[in-house]
């Protein structure tokens, strides 16, 4: 058997132990026999589902799945209208000299004597078509379309980290819960056993055997339980409408849960190395670090792809509209060449940049791995611990419940007894409420280790 194969069980025996009349009685409120139960799958499967908060994280992944999309477009060809219309608001004379255009054989000086030209101030308009094809710039979009990759999956990681926490913090809610109904019933068997007392001392003080400041103690005690035990249902009522929060539905949603017996905790048989090596491969903190260098190393690809030359295939047509002596008509094709030979060492700098940022992302790779190491031994750990003292609470309460037995006993035939027995009705009371607890703190701790190992359903 491992190390830690037998505390999966230990809550199962706690809950057997309880007295049969808190077993037979039915659940609190808002939790009875006629609402459906809730699994602890069917809880997390439907906050998977419906949660709010995690269908808003899943909107970044979309939102970079568009990103990446809008990006792929850049590869292709790129299309441009242009246009310009418009008219002159005065006409401008242009004088020439004489002679300023040179010598016409034949002819002479040209033109032979000053001329005054005018530009009528007409509407005139010119329309450009133009297409350009990409083409040592792919290997930049290329380092582009990885980069957003990239940030796609490191969505995903978020998303996946927002899953184990609405998963942990499910189960955590749904062991608290089946603890303190577990609790709130043995509460309501002591209270019963106090009602007995009191039913008694109510007789004895009839008969003038017990003193009037006795029998009023056994109802303080009473009321003070009873007032225990509406604190502890209005507890399971925010318990309740806070799981129903979690799920995304409405919160005034019935339903009841397991009882602690019936509740396995996946974490509980895993050794220590075990548990290590499942949370280094799920948990998304990891990947999400490895993400990061591959990041950094792609960035630093792309500073120094800046050195390559841009070279687009173009080509273009214009048209002009009373344009006078300008061709109405002009088609091109050719070639754009744009590079930046000398920057004074900046995209040097810059690589060297990047390269740092990858020596940092390797570093807090190596950081989280430990981290998580760690938080995970403290978790498993934070189990075996709870479930020692869940046995201790389990042992405490049967003692203490044995003790009220006997004494409630003793005093049907003595009234003497009634300080024993408000003596052993208080220590039962507080071995109830630190059993409630170590149940409550077992499951909670359980399902703290699942979030450290990174389970998700």
């Amino acid at each position: 058997m491992t190390r830690l194969s037998w505390i999966a069980t230990l809550a199962a025996l706690a809950w057997t132990a309880a007295p049969a009349s808190a077993h037979a009685q039915g659940r609190p409120q808002d939790g009875g026999a006629s609402a459906p139960l809730l699994s602890l799958e069917e809880a997390v499967d439907l906050a998977g589902r419906h949660n709010h908060l995690v269908a808003s994280t899943a909107l970044e992944v979309d939102k970079a799945e568009e990103r990446t999309a809008a990006m792929r477009t850049r590869r292709l060809p790129a299309f441009r209208l242009d246009g310009y219309a418009g008219r002159l608001l005065n006409s401008p004379d242009l004088k020439v000299p004489a002679g300023s255009l040179g010598t016409v054989p034949s002819v002479g000086a040209f033109p032979p004597s000053p001329m005054k030209l005018s530009i009528p101030s007409d509407w005139f308009g010119v329309g450009v078509a133009s297409v350009g094809q990409p083409l040592t710039q792919q290997y930049r979009i290329g380092l582009g379309l990885e980069a957003l990759r990239l940030d796609r999956e490191v969505a995903s990681e978020d998303l996946r980290r927002e899953r184990q926490r609405l998963a942990a913090e499910v189960r955590a809610t749904y062991y608290q819960l089946s603890a303190n109904e577990a609790g709130v019933l043995a509460l309501r068997d002591l209270i019963r056993a106090i009602e007995e007392v009191d039913s008694q001392t109510t007789r004895y003080r009839a008969e003038d055997v017990v003193l009037r400041s006795e029998a009023l103690e056994v109802k303080a005690r009473l009321a003070r339980e009873r007032q225990r035990l509406a604190a502890a249902e209005s507890g399971l009522s925010t318990q309740r409408e806070h799981l129903n929060q979690l799920m995304g539905r409405d919160v005034a949603t019935p339903f009841r849960v397991s009882q602690p017996s019936e509740l396995a905790s996946s974490a509980g048989a895993l050794t220590l190395e075990a548990a290590r090596e499942q949370a280094l491969a799920a948990r998304p903190e990891v990947r999400k670090s490895t993400l990061r260098t591959a990041q950094a190393e792609t960035a630093r690809r792309l500073a120094r792809a800046e050195w390559i030359p841009d070279l687009t295939a173009t080509a273009s047509y214009a048209r002009g509209a009373n344009t006078g002596v300008l061709p109405n008509e002009v088609a091109t094709v050719g070639l754009v060449f744009t590079w930046e030979p000398f920057d004074w060492g900046r995209r040097s700098h810059e690589a060297s940049e990047r390269a740092l940022t990858i020596r940092q992302a390797r570093d807090a790779h190596e950081e989280t791995a430990q981290q998580i190491e760690v938080e995970v031994g403290q978790r498993w750990r934070a189990l075996k611990d709870a479930a020692q003292l869940l046995e201790a609470a389990r042992d405490s309460r049967e003692a203490a419940q044995a003790y009220l037995d006997d004494t409630r006993n003793r005093y049907r035939e003595d009234a003497k007894m009634l300080h024993d027995v408000l003596e052993a009705e208080a220590r039962m009371s507080s071995a109830r409420h630190d059993f409630t607890d170590a149940l409550a703190g077992y499951w909670s701790a359980s399902a703290e280790l699942e979030r450290a190992i990174g389970h998700e359903n």
